[in-house]
C-alpha cells in the first residue's frame, strides 16, 4: 500500500508539472511540443478547460485555425461563461468574414467581461464592416478608453472616419496610432494627412 501511495503521489507530481512545462513551451513559441504536451494532460484530463483553451492558442499561432476553432468550442461546450473562449470563436468569425457572428460572440464576451477591450475591437470591426459605422465608433472609443496603447483600435477608427470623410478625426486617429508604431496607420498617415 505504501507504494501504491508513494507510485500516486509522483504520476500526480507529474500531471501537476506538465501543465506548466506545455504553458513554458508555449511561452517560448514552441508550439508544437507545446500542443504535444497539451494533447498528454487532456488525454489524462479531457475536460481540462485551461489545457484545452490554450492548445487552441497554440494551434492558432501555427495558424491551425480549424483545429483552435474546435478547442475554443469544446472550452463552451464546457464553461459557456468562459471570455476567453468566447473572444478566440469571435475573432475565428472575423477571420473568416462572417461578421455577424462575429457581432454575437463579441457581444456575449462582452456581456462576461465588460472589461476586455478586444471584445470592443472585435465589436468595432465587425460593425465596421457590417457598414454600421456610429456603432462601430462606440465599440472603438469604448476600447481606446480600456486600453489607450492598443493601436488597431485608433487605426480602424481612422479608416470609419476617412470613409465619413472627416479627415480631421481620421488624421488625429492615425496619428495616435502611428506614434504607437501601427505600421498601416504609418503608411495611411502618409499618404492621406498633410
Amino acid at each position: 500500500m505504501k507504494h501504491f501511495i508513494i507510485i500516486l503521489f509522483l504520476f500526480i507530481s507529474c500531471i501537476k508539472d506538465e501543465p506548466r512545462d506545455a504553458d513554458n513551451l508555449y511561452v517560448s513559441k514552441n508550439f508544437i511540443g507545446a500542443i504535444e504536451l497539451y494533447n498528454e494532460i487532456i488525454n489524462l484530463k479531457p475536460n481540462d478547460i485551461k489545457s484545452i483553451y490554450r492548445r487552441g492558442r497554440s494551434y492558432e499561432e501555427l495558424k491551425q485555425f480549424e483545429f483552435a476553432f474546435k478547442d475554443y468550442q469544446k472550452v463552451l461546450e464546457l464553461d459557456n461563461e468562459n471570455a476567453n473562449a468566447t473572444l478566440s470563436i469571435a475573432i475565428h468569425h472575423i477571420r473568416n468574414s462572417n461578421y455577424i457572428l462575429a457581432e454575437k460572440y463579441s457581444k456575449k464576451a462582452i456581456k462576461i467581461n465588460n472589461e476586455l477591450h478586444q471584445a470592443y475591437f472585435i465589436l468595432g470591426r465587425s460593425l465596421q464592416y457590417q457598414g454600421n459605422f456610429g456603432d462601430a465608433v462606440k465599440a472603438f472609443d469604448t476600447s481606446i478608453s480600456l486600453n489607450s496603447n492598443y493601436s488597431d483600435s485608433y487605426y480602424y477608427l481612422g479608416l470609419i472616419y476617412l470613409k465619413l470623410k472627416n479627415d480631421n478625426k481620421a488624421c488625429k486617429n492615425f496619428s495616435i496610432a502611428a506614434s504607437l508604431n501601427n505600421f498601416d496607420a504609418i503608411n495611411v498617415k502618409k499618404k492621406y494627412c498633410y
